[in-house]
């Protein structure tokens, strides 16, 4: 059943008002119209005017309300008047105003509620009217990003053979692979099938349309190559080789843009909160209410500007995100099981086997096969199991505080050694990708079928993928589609590399037998992508040396502070009081900056040098032994 499409209320009249001012004066409104159709929201011009009007007036009555709750909340009821004999008072203006006191009061009331309302108001109508452009410059975008993905995948078809609307309409189907641009497409395939003009109207208006400047020059030349009769095929070749040119001066612009990021961060959220808080310490000028506010401070502060560089940092990379249809190829999985099973007959013993098989399946998982296949899920089952039994042995031994340690580090080493070593696998594998995909073309040109290049190839020593490969070769003798294999591989290795030249690669296949030219651009596009990620690993082991540098540094510092130089400050006289630091808050105010400021520089490195929170896990687990053992056992 289809999901019903959520609007929200806006009276008819405003709605009758708006369609006659547009109607009346349509050149003003015209920018607002090209953004809301280049954005592909299916609302109307004079509908969006009226719900930021009919909400902004909502917003005006609600901003009025909360200026008077702050007026009467921060500022007293004679504040007006002593403010008046404080600045005014023996002066003409204030022997003028001082009678009318009240109603001056009164008036500066009302102004000040007429002014939040008319903030409230204009904030909510701004924001309203932008969201058509927000919208349009996030598909902008996301459609640049998967263009040349898309390209390469028509290429494969083009050298097949398929006809241009063909190649369109899989790209409007395939919205699990480019998201916005399918969305692009499918407009196109809109127009000529529902309104039934011709493919190339229907490409112009897309191309005018359109909020990415780079799907409309490419819009343009296939257009002209259509109406000239060109190479189809080596058109979309050369600009694919077009694309990868701008893809490696973006990744070099990106990994400009890391480097300035992670400078900034390692500046103002790692260094600066540190030496300020000794800074403050050693100057004496620290009484508890300032600690505690500036840790308040840190606390709040630093965890949400580590996210919003996480966002920034994740959100930049010049790669399209993985999208794959493991729902769907799960899906068909499951219905072949229903259709044997009911084959087979309803027999208590045999569900109860079976149950019992699919548990010892899934027990035994972790230990049978490669490491990349193994859901994470199994893999904190068994932790818990080992964290119970760790922690119930260590509870009779070990102190509250030693035991949440040894509790924490039972679960978080296997986490992390797992994620690591399923990291090295998979990024194994994926140097391998661009080597497969170019012998697979070469054997194509010498006359293989995939079939047969697949034979040669498992023969092959690959390293961790020739399993793959002998597993895809497996299911083809046993008689599956090799499209089907190539696409079960998908959901076996749980890359974003491969989940993105798969699609690819099957589309080359089921259009066509030679599949040489396709497969070759897969190993080009393939090799680029594995070329950026080390190029961000190399680049950005420096940053992380640094970060390491920095926590460790000024945990010496610490060190340094509390044995040596605060306790100088003990008992000195100051204009006959007796300075005594509470040194119990300064060190716990230490121990609490220092924990978030590691755990969050460990994330941060992680993401940094790979791309992935995850990977960020083992620095902040360093950080924080660290951080622990010297304000628990060396202090």
């Amino acid at each position: 059943m289809a999901r019903e499409r959520i609007t929200l209320f806006v009276p008819g009249r405003l709605v009758r008002y708006y369609s006659k001012k547009v109607r009346e004066k349509p050149a003003h409104y015209r920018h607002l119209s090209s953004v809301i159709t280049s954005a592909r929201l299916p609302i109307t011009v004079q509908r969006l005017l009226a719900i930021a009007t009919f909400y902004s007036i909502f917003s005006f009555a609600i901003g009025s309300l909360v200026g008077y709750v702050i007026l009467r909340a921060f500022i007293p009821e004679g504040a007006i008047y002593y403010a008046l004999q404080q600045f005014l008072g023996g002066t003409w203006l204030g022997d003028i105003l001082m009678p009318y006191c009240s109603m001056v009061c009164c008036t500066c009331t009302i102004l000040w509620v007429l002014i939040s309302g008319v903030v409230a108001y204009k904030l909510v109508e701004y924001l309203i009217l932008s969201y058509p452009s927000f919208i349009s410059s996030r598909r902008r975008n996301e459609i640049d990003i998967y263009l040349p993905h898309a390209v390469n995948m028509m290429y494969g078809m083009a050298a097949g053979g398929i006809g241009t609307y063909d190649m369109i309409k899989s790209v409007a189907e395939a919205k699990f692979m480019f998201g916005e641009l399918s969305k692009e497409f499918g407009t196109i395939i809109q127009l000529t099938d529902v309104f039934k003009e011709d493919l190339l109207s229907a490409m112009r208006h897309v191309r005018d349309t359109t909020p990415s400047e780079k799907l409309s020059s490419f819009l343009d030349d296939l257009i002209f190559i259509i109406k000239g009769g060109g190479n189809l095929s080596a058109f979309l070749k050369n600009k694919s080789d077009e694309f990868f040119e701008e893809q490696e001066v973006s990744f070099t612009s990106y990994l400009d843009f890391l480097s300035v990021m992670t400078e900034t961060y390692l500046a103002v959220f790692l260094l600066f909160p540190l030496f300020l808080l000794i800074v403050l310490v050693v100057m004496q000028i620290v009484g508890e209410d300032m600690l505690n506010t500036y840790r308040t401070g840190i606390l709040i502060l630093l965890p949400v500007a580590t996210v919003f560089f996480t966002y920034l940092i994740k959100s930049s990379l010049p790669v399209p995100p993985a999208r794959t249809e493991k729902r769907v190829l799960i899906a068909e999985e499951d219905i072949f099981a229903r259709k044997v099973e009911q084959k087979m007959g309803t027999y208590k013993v045999r569900k109860f086997r079976k149950i019992l098989k699919r548990i010892k399946s899934s027990l035994l998982h972790p230990f049978e096969d490669a490491i990349y296949t193994i859901g994470f899920r199994i893999v904190l089952f068994y932790i818990a199991v080992l964290v119970i039994l760790v922690t119930f042995i260590a509870s009779r031994f070990l102190s509250l505080r030693e035991l949440s340690i040894v509790t924490l580090s039972t679960a978080a080493i296997p986490i992390i050694l797992f994620i690591e070593l399923r990291e090295r696998t998979v990024r194994q594998i994926e140097k391998r990708i661009p080597e497969i995909f170019k012998e697979l073309a070469i054997l194509n040109e010498a006359g293989l079928s995939i079939i047969e290049a697949l034979k040669v190839l498992s023969t092959i020593e690959l390293g961790v993928i020739s399993k793959e490969i002998n597993i895809i070769r497996r299911r083809i003798e046993w008689g599956e589609p090799v499209t089907k294999a190539l696409r079960l591989l998908e959901l076996r290795v749980r890359s974003e590399i491969i989940a993105k030249v798969i699609p690819i690669s099957v589309k080359a296949l089921e259009t066509s037998p030679t599949y040489k030219d396709a497969f070759q651009t897969v190993a080009a596009f393939a090799s680029a992508e594995v070329g950026l990620r080390e190029r961000i690993r190399s680049s950005m082991l420096l940053y992380i040396i640094i970060i390491y540098l920095s926590i460790f540094v000024f945990l010496l510092i610490i060190y340094i502070l509390i044995n040596n130089i605060l306790s100088a400050f003990g008992g000195v006289v100051t204009e006959g009081v007796t300075f005594m630091p509470n040194f119990e808050l300064i060190k716990e105010t230490f121990y609490q900056v220092s924990l978030v400021v590691g755990i969050l520089s460990g994330i941060i490195a992680g993401v940094i040098g790979s791309g992935k929170v995850l990977s960020g896990l083992k620095h902040a687990y360093v950080f924080f032994i660290a951080t622990y053992i010297l304000f628990n056992y060396l202090l």
